[in-house]
């Protein structure tokens, strides 16, 4: 469930979603869910964190859907830490998973967007790591 946005915040939240290769289909996921999702507004693409605590911290993992600046046959969800210090924009990337566009249309295994998920509410635990992680970032991580 999204535990941080209502009303006019979250119609702005889903339609930027939905203008996003599988947009739509993370934002059902994350809507539905069980878990407290904090979807972040007014980035560049879908990014959300989750409202739970890690090693009795809060959880700093986030995940963000997004397509690369200049391409057209792909979509990009990476997962990275945001910094412990509040000023900061410092972000260390764990990985991405590499979604391949067809038409400007992503197919979403549910499988695998389940195993990362798990792995951000685990706080990138590694013994959660998804199978689709690859960890060779070749494009920006957009704000």
């Amino acid at each position: 469930m999204i535990v941080n946005i209502t009303g006019t915040g979250l119609d702005d939240a889903m339609t930027a979603a939905a203008a996003l290769p599988g947009g739509l289909e993370v934002w059902r996921r994350l809507r539905d869910g069980s878990e407290p999702f904090l979807v972040v507004p007014g980035r560049t693409g879908l990014e959300w964190g989750v409202d739970n605590r890690v090693k009795d911290a809060p959880n700093r993992a986030r995940l963000k859907l997004f397509v690369p600046e200049g391409r057209t046959d792909l979509a990009v969800l990476v997962a990275f830490k945001i910094s412990q210090v509040a000023w900061s924009h410092d972000r260390y990337a764990y990985g991405v998973w590499e979604i391949p566009l067809t038409d400007g249309r992503a197919v979403l295994d549910p499988a695998h967007l389940e195993a990362w998920i798990a792995f951000q509410v685990s706080g990138f635990h590694p013994e959660r790591r998804p199978p689709t992680l690859i960890r060779q970032i070749s494009y920006d991580i957009p704000e």
